[in-house]
């Protein structure tokens, strides 16, 4: 055997080892190029699903500033409405109040005198339809007279 024949076998041999040694690393690097291809396709995944839920997140801090807004409006309402309750209390106080009392006394005051009149009442009642007759009765004599005269 000569020594390219020599090199040649010792080269097929080192070829057939290295083939052999690099077959498990070749399979490694597959395996790890399909888990990085995993990973990538589950990291896209997470991306859409992340632009999902930021598109979700952003919908809802919309209804919630649309919430925020409709409170101030109903708490500035309410103001308003309390600022109106509080005039109409002062205008009672002030002004319908003293009214009434003033009302009151002067019903309260001519209750009084037709109460204490009342018993007076009867009696000219009866002095008036007593008037009746007695006026009646004259003017009978008084026609009876002219007519005699």
């Amino acid at each position: 055997m000569s020594d390219n024949e020599l090199l040649l076998a010792i080269s097929n041999m080192m070829d057939v080892k290295l083939k052999a040694g690099l077959a498990p690393i070749k399979n490694d690097v597959q395996e790890i190029k399909q888990d990085v291809h995993n990973l990538k396709s589950r990291m896209q995944s997470m991306e859409s699903r992340m632009q999902s839920m930021e598109s979700r997140m952003q919908s809802m801090e919309n209804r919630m500033q649309n919430v925020e807004n409709e409170v101030c409006q109903i708490k500035n309402e309410l103001r308003q409405v309390k600022n109106e309750v509080h005039q109409i209390k002062l205008c009672q106080e002030n002004v319908i109040l003293p009214r009434l009392n003033t009302i009151e006394a002067c019903y309260t005051e001519t209750f009084k005198r037709y109460k204490d009149n009342a018993d007076k009442m009867d009696a000219a009642f009866e002095d008036i339809a007593l008037l009746k007759e007695t006026v009646a009765e004259h003017s009978e004599q008084i026609q009876k007279l002219q007519k005699m005269a």
